[in-house]
């Protein structure tokens, strides 16, 4: 197996079109096309992916496997087991990446000079138009509108109008003056897309648990896991990705599957340091959220909950229960 220096894995499912802009954003790196590899896993359906990238001329090193039909977090463990990087980088199949997005990840890495996870942002981007605005109100409260110029680049429409709203967790470092060290809860911010961690991490300390089901909860104990064998989590703001914004299906079943991922991962450790994640339980709670989101619309009760959850965390660190 040929050494490179990094790893890019992409899952993805259901949407050709967007995996291969995904791939033109990463043809055009700042960084050597020998020194990584990018790894596409379809955990959707059969599609003509492959032979889209193999008629392609570039150079850059590219594999493709197929898990029809799995979820999310098994089919990131199929691209890692397929890797040869000394860093695997993270991002998924539908979002577009920044010019420095590889560079961003391994030159950071290199310069601090030790294993540690490093996680950028996702600004999610809209198409200037009313129907978009209305449907997406709520998550507009999150953040300010930027424009996003030169659209082109990133693989969207030239004569279209986007903007951005900025990542949320942006909203969750603000009482910390985004500071990330201050942090308590860090593995909350260990998204896997535009996230890295370093090949003799997952080795030793294993990939992605694949009892969960779904995403989210299994970030937060993959995270957990490295911080509870020392593997310090950074923040890279010099390193973002797009998402061109699709409206997802939040209910009562996806909902309670977060739930139960909590659960799951609450029973895994039993540590002391944990027992306040008991507060996303509210969150999680489809009934509770309907009910203030119908008496108070412009409440962000993530926020809430996180905030208050940071706040409580002062008086328990992890080495106060290790």
């Amino acid at each position: 197996m040929r050494y490179m220096k990094c790893s890019i894995i992409i899952p993805y499912a259901f949407s050709t079109e967007r995996a291969l802009r995904l791939f033109h954003s990463l043809e055009n790196q700042d960084f050597s096309k020998s020194d990584y590899e990018l790894i596409f896993v379809n955990y959707g359906k059969q599609d003509s992916l492959c032979d889209l990238i193999t008629k392609n001329t570039s150079k850059l090193n590219v594999k493709y496997v197929a898990l029809y039909g799995e979820r999310i977090g098994k089919a990131r463990n199929l691209g890692i087991r397929k890797a040869s990087g000394e860093l695997v980088i993270f991002i998924n199949g539908d979002e577009i990446a920044d010019r420095n997005f590889v560079s961003g990840h391994y030159d950071t890495y290199k310069k601090l000079g030790r294993p540690v996870i490093q996680f950028g942002l996702t600004k999610q981007v809209f198409e200037d138009n009313e129907k978009g605005f209305s449907e997406n109100n709520e998550l507009f409260r999150s953040g300010i509108r930027y424009w996003l110029t030169e659209p082109e680049k990133y693989g969207l429409e030239k004569g279209k109008s986007y903007y951005y709203i900025k990542d949320i967790r942006l909203k969750m470092l603000e009482p910390y003056c985004y500071d990330f060290d201050k942090v308590h809860y860090k593995m909350i911010f260990t998204k896997t897309s535009n996230l890295s961690v370093p090949m003799e991490c997952i080795k030793r300390y294993g990939a992605l648990d694949e009892d969960f089901r779904g995403q989210e909860i299994e970030d937060w104990e993959f995270g957990y896991r490295m911080m509870k064998n020392g593997v310090e989590i950074v923040y890279n703001p010099q390193v973002s990705v797009l998402h061109l914004y699709e409206k997802e299906q939040y209910d009562s079943k996806r909902y309670c599957e977060w739930k139960n991922n909590l659960d799951t991962m609450l029973n895994k450790y039993n540590d002391r340091f944990l027992d306040e994640l008991t507060q996303f339980r509210s969150f999680f709670d489809p009934v509770r959220r309907e009910r203030l989101n119908k008496a108070e619309p412009s409440r962000n009760i993530w926020l809430e909950v996180y905030k208050h959850l940071e706040r409580t965390a002062g008086k328990k660190t992890l080495a106060d229960v290790n």
